[in-house]
């Protein structure tokens, strides 16, 4: 990365890399040279390959760092490049000209040759350090590119995360209230049941405060948290209520947000049995693997959808909550649909990337650490 300095370790491995960047071109050069009956001295190729490779180019870079062609001082710092790619072209073909000159001091003068090499190789050595520097430039915008990008994306994971951390403590005294008005509603009638209501509550809370310190967990997981809220509803509404589970086993192990199920079944009961105390009712949870994606699917048998689902968003804190946190979660890479299941009920479906809550949670610890 520019500005970063090589490291004591890299050093060599820098070195090395310049020394054979210089003899493969200087190679080069000399068998060209060689074809057409032209070549010099090994010495002359190596000198001056060794020049643009081992003092050139790291030269360009190192003052390209220290003096960009960007910011408030763009024009000194290019009147600088100037005077250094004179300088730096003149020292290199200098020394390109005596290493040149010297096979053939006996029939040809100093100057002579000096006037040759700087006539045919000075454009060479001025193109080559100013290549080298927009190269250089072309590197460092692309840099700060991905550096703006990567933390952009840090930004919007730490906003996601204190949006869920949000939204999770919005959920649980939602929960929480609604299942002791529950057992508050069998204290007098029900004593025992509102007994074993708080039981199922002392439960329920165990199992979502371990829920506390992360954004998802496994399917598995969620399904026993909801099999104690089940046991609330279903002490409270007797016989009259039946929640069944048809989860895959092959689905347990997937990841889902912490919380997902708990406000989507509470809904099924409220708005079905809930509203319609005179008919029994059935809510079932489906949960399935369908190729790479979690297919989940809630549903009552006495519930009558009323509106669109833009309405039904607007009247309680379960399902705009839900689909916040989907969002968060993954973007656009989710479904959520809510309708009507003729000739009575109402289906709550959603689809999510199916991934695996343990691999999930094992990178979580590896980038902690």
């Amino acid at each position: 990365m520019p500005g970063r300095p090589i490291s004591r370790r890299r050093a060599p491995v820098y070195a090395a890399g310049c020394a054979a960047l210089a003899l493969g071109a200087a190679s080069q050069w000399y068998l060209y040279d060689a074809v057409h009956g032209q070549a010099e001295r090994a010495a002359y190729y190596i000198l001056t390959c060794g020049y643009l490779c081992g003092v050139l180019v790291p030269f360009v870079l190192w003052l390209g760092e220290k003096k960009p062609l960007e910011g408030p001082a763009w024009r000194r710092n290019l009147a600088l490049h100037i005077g250094a790619s004179a300088a730096l072209t003149a020292i290199g073909v200098f020394a390109e000209a005596a290493v040149g000159w010297l096979p053939h001091s006996n029939r040809w003068a100093f100057g002579a040759a000096v006037g040759h090499y700087f006539k045919q190789h000075t454009q060479i050595g001025l193109l080559t350090y100013w290549t080298l520097l927009g190269c250089f430039h072309l590197y460092r915008a692309h840099e700060r590119a991905r550096m703006r990008r990567l933390h952009t994306i840090e930004l919007e994971k730490q906003l996601a995360a204190s949006q869920l951390s949000a939204l999770r403590a919005q959920l649980q005294p939602h929960f929480l209230f609604n299942t002791l008005q529950a057992a508050v509603t069998l204290v007098y009638d029900d004593p025992p049941g509102a007994e074993e209501i708080l039981h199922s509550l002392s439960e329920l809370l165990r199992a979502s405060i371990d829920t506390l310190d992360r954004n998802e967990q496994p399917l598995r997981r969620e399904i026993d948290l909801i099999r104690h809220y089940a046991a609330i509803q279903q002490r409270r509404f007797g016989d009259r209520l039946q929640i069944q589970f048809h989860v895959d086993e092959a689905a347990q192990p997937c990841a889902v947000p912490c919380l997902l199920l708990q406000p989507l079944v509470e809904n099924a009961v409220r708005h079905g049995i809930g509203l319609h105390p005179g008919a029994p009712d059935v809510v079932t949870v489906h949960a399935a693997l369908e190729g790479d994606r979690l297919e989940i699917a809630i549903r009552n048998r006495a519930g009558v959808l009323n509106g669109p689902l833009e309405h039904l968003l607007s009247r309680g804190v379960g399902l705009a909550n839900t689909i916040s946190r989907l969002e968060c979660l993954y973007g656009g890479d989710y479904t959520f649909r809510i309708g009507a299941i003729p000739p009575r009920g109402v289906a709550v479906s959603l689809a999510i990337p199916a991934r695996n809550a343990g691999l999930i949670g094992r990178r979580q610890d590896q980038e902690v650490a």
